[in-house]
């Protein structure tokens, strides 16, 4: 049986006014301080209440999820997941709207604590998350694509041209957090790999990291910084933003 819900804005859709899901499962299960969260909801199969979409909502701790039901025609039974966003340290509830019982609990670990100067062999604690698309405006065509993981270890690969203009690109891996004061800084060894034709088979054999230069990324605000290489001897520097796609 359908149940009754709440249309919006057009009959494209409707808001869930009872969801019972078959089991909401928070991954990762032990999230780490700003760790991105997801919650997965698994549906029951003798229930037609299908999500087709969500709006995330937070409460002092409580997290609620607000699904939205597609109409009867285009149900389909399959698991939906939905991000929670990146939290800091404490314990969470996750509510669905519309059901009368938390769904999950979670709690996501302490941060890390900041390195004693007079201990400089524990690594800096950056405060900023800069996983995104990083480039110049006033130089389309290349960019940086940064993956900052929860242990502050940086993977960045760096699309550009070579001297004939052959589109070539080069990884930052890994970089370490080196400061986290004025300014945070990443630091670490730049590769070029190669490997086979991506229209043929997969021959690992042909799979090559050579190292070529160094990098450093140094951001003075959340949202722009520098990139600083030397790369077949050729030495510069970039100043970066991070690319807004709207």
């Amino acid at each position: 049986m359908f149940k009754p819900c709440v249309v919006v804005m057009c009959a494209a859709y409707c808001f869930a006014a009872n969801v019972i899901a078959d089991t909401v499962q928070i991954l990762p299960a032990a999230p780490r301080y700003m760790e991105p969260v997801y919650a997965r909801i698994l549906p029951d199969p003798f229930l037609q209440d299908q999500p087709y979409g969500a709006k995330v909502s937070m409460a002092g701790n409580v997290i609620s999820i607000l699904l939205f039901l597609p109409p009867p025609d285009i149900r389909a039974i399959y698991d939906y997941d939905v991000e929670l966003g990146r939290l800091p340290s404490g314990t969470y509830t996750v509510q669905l709207v519309g059901d009368s019982h938390p769904s999950a609990q979670f709690t996501v670990a302490d941060a890390p604590t900041p390195p004693n100067p007079q201990f400089s062999h524990l690594p800096p604690v950056p405060a900023v998350n800069y996983s995104d698309i990083w480039w110049n405006p006033s130089e389309s065509g290349w960019g940086l694509t940064i993956v900052q993981g929860p242990t502050n270890v940086l993977f960045a690969v760096w699309f550009v041209y070579d001297a004939s203009g052959k589109p070539t690109w080069y990884t930052l891996e890994p970089g370490q957090a080196t400061s986290a004061g004025q300014f945070t800084t990443f630091t670490g060894p730049i590769y070029k790999t190669n490997g086979p034709y991506f229209g043929g088979p997969f021959d690992p054999a042909q799979v090559g990291l050579t190292q070529v230069g160094t990098g450093t990324l140094s951001f003075r605000h959340s949202d722009s910084g520098t990139f600083s290489y030397t790369v077949d001897g050729v030495t510069g520097s970039k100043a970066i933003v991070r690319q807004q796609i709207e």
